[in-house]
């Protein structure tokens, strides 16, 4: 069955680091303007914000590291991924069940952060036993 304009396409979740920001960039600019999903930016300070191109379905969060404490103790505030991270691992909490939406695109920037690295692998095996098809992209 062909969607219609009225139909949702699929669900997307996009996140990655300042790093990542013109890939984010250009990924929101292509998405339908029926496309709905999460987009998480991890930044390191607040005046790293900018305004993205997203369809009015997709929400981005901004993740500001300089504004989180981290888990590991000699650190003041969040460590590269790790906020990045927590919010990924808590997406695929909230919507990684059986019987949600049958298709999920994902796009997870951040490379060279072992906190990401590992959210990625929870982020796939979540959504792999709950019966999703699982399109998943990294960057970096």
């Amino acid at each position: 069955m062909a969607r219609t304009r009225r139909q949702p396409s699929e669900r997307i979740l996009i996140a990655g680091g300042a790093e990542d920001l013109v890939e984010i960039h250009r990924q929101l600019a292509e998405l339908p303007e029926n496309a709905y999903g999460q987009v998480f930016v991890e930044v390191a300070l607040a005046e790293q914000i900018r305004l993205l191109p997203a369809p009015p379905r997709v929400t981005v969060t901004w993740l500001v590291r300089s504004a989180r404490s981290s888990a590991v103790a000699p650190l003041v505030f969040a460590d590269h991924g790790e906020a990045l991270a927590h919010a990924l691992t808590g997406w695929a909490a909230e919507w990684c069940v059986t019987g949600c939406e049958p298709r999920t695109s994902v796009w997870i920037g951040g490379a060279d952060s072992p906190w990401i690295e590992r959210a990625r692998s929870m982020v796939q095996l979540e959504l792999t036993d709950a019966g999703q098809q699982v399109q998943v992209e990294y960057g970096g």
